[in-house]
């Protein structure tokens, strides 16, 4: 994430803010210039016209729309379909949950990936389904021709709390559903329909031509009893999908806390021999995705930072912030998925 100032006052203010809360500014995220502006009368007047806020800033959206009419922004569109207004708990999960996409989607602009919505493509189009697990109704997170369904029950950390025990994950937010589930979108739009990327991917992750289903049987009845060698996360092994939807999300992770501590000037320094050639615990993450370095270079920055993070979190009696060890297997599959970000 970058670091914003607010128009008004030039105080720094949060990507998500409706305004400042220093000087009132009322504010919006200008998505075509990456950047917060001001608003008056829910209205921005840019060089190139006149837009508007999005019609969902009710639930906390605080993009601009494309141009002047009382419409949803460029994010919100995404959403094909959503619960009707009902119970308050629901309409809070549905702003947290929409609040984890708009994050997505600014990331996903930063690198330069490509989003083709549903609107302009019907079939495999990039769109959403939020619904709401019910005692009678179960939503099944997942992915399927470019449709993205998110259980807006997740947005409860209870429930997602609950879910990560029971399944023994060490990491699980809205964030990182999003995250992961973007990995089979972008599987399939970038890796499926070319034939060298798709040999390579097979080399790395393994022939995603296995069933499936019976994969994923396998997995909750067992799974993989030593996974760290070669696999990001336990769920990774179930099958060579979720072993690059894992890995992709968790290079979503990486480059964008690195982005975030880029912005605001973050580095830190220490002895130790740990990274080989580098000698030193050192990092000096920098704004601008590093598409030009190797995911080598990328994680000599960023592992001395999750150290660095990790031990603040414990400090303040919490878990570590990023409780992963990338293994030399992880990092071959990384630089895969580094590659087919930067378009080599």
């Amino acid at each position: 994430m970058r670091i914003f100032a607010c128009p008004g006052c030039s105080r720094v203010v949060y990507y998500d803010n409706l305004s400042c809360l220093a000087c009132g500014t009322e504010l919006a995220y200008d998505r075509e210039n990456v950047a917060l502006v001001a608003v008056v009368g829910e209205r921005y007047r840019a060089a190139g016209g006149v837009r508007r806020r999005c019609m969902n800033t009710i639930a906390g959206c605080n993009w601009l729309t494309a141009d002047d009419e009382a419409s949803e922004c460029f994010s919100c569109l995404l959403t094909r379909s959503r619960p009707v207004e009902g119970e308050q708990n629901i309409f809070d999960w549905l702003a947290e949950t929409s609040h984890a996409k708009r994050w997505l989607i600014f990331q996903l602009d930063e690198l330069g990936l490509p989003i083709v919505s549903h609107r302009d493509k019907p079939n495999g189009g990039l769109a959403f389904d939020l619904d709401a697990t019910t005692d009678d109704h179960r939503v099944m997170i997942g992915h399927m021709n470019g449709v993205i369904t998110i259980d807006l029950s997740e947005a409860q950390d209870s429930h997602r709390e609950a879910l990560r025990v029971l399944l023994g994950e060490a990491y699980r937010t809205m964030l990182g559903h999003f995250r992961h589930e973007i990995g089979h979108y972008y599987w399939m739009t970038l890796v499926a329909s070319d034939p060298a990327r798709l040999e390579a991917f097979r080399e790395r992750f393994g022939d995603e031509r296995q069933d499936y289903g019976q994969a994923l049987t396998a997995h909750y009845s067992g799974g993989v009893a030593a996974w760290q060698h070669d696999h990001i996360s336990q769920y990774a092994t179930t099958h060579p999908w979720e072993d690059f939807a894992e890995t992709f999300a968790h290079y979503l992770h990486i480059c964008g806390t690195l982005q975030s501590a880029g912005a605001f000037g973050l580095s830190m320094a220490g002895p130790g021999e740990d990274l080989g050639a580098r000698g030193s615990l050192t990092s000096h993450p920098t704004l601008t995705p590093q598409s030009a370095a190797s995911v080598r270079d990328i994680l000599a920055e960023w592992q001395p930072l999750a150290l660095a993070l990790n031990l603040v979190n414990r400090s303040l009696g919490k878990g570590d912030l990023y409780p992963f060890t990338i293994a030399d297997p992880v990092v071959e599959k990384l630089e895969y998925v580094h590659r087919l970000v930067s378009g080599r």
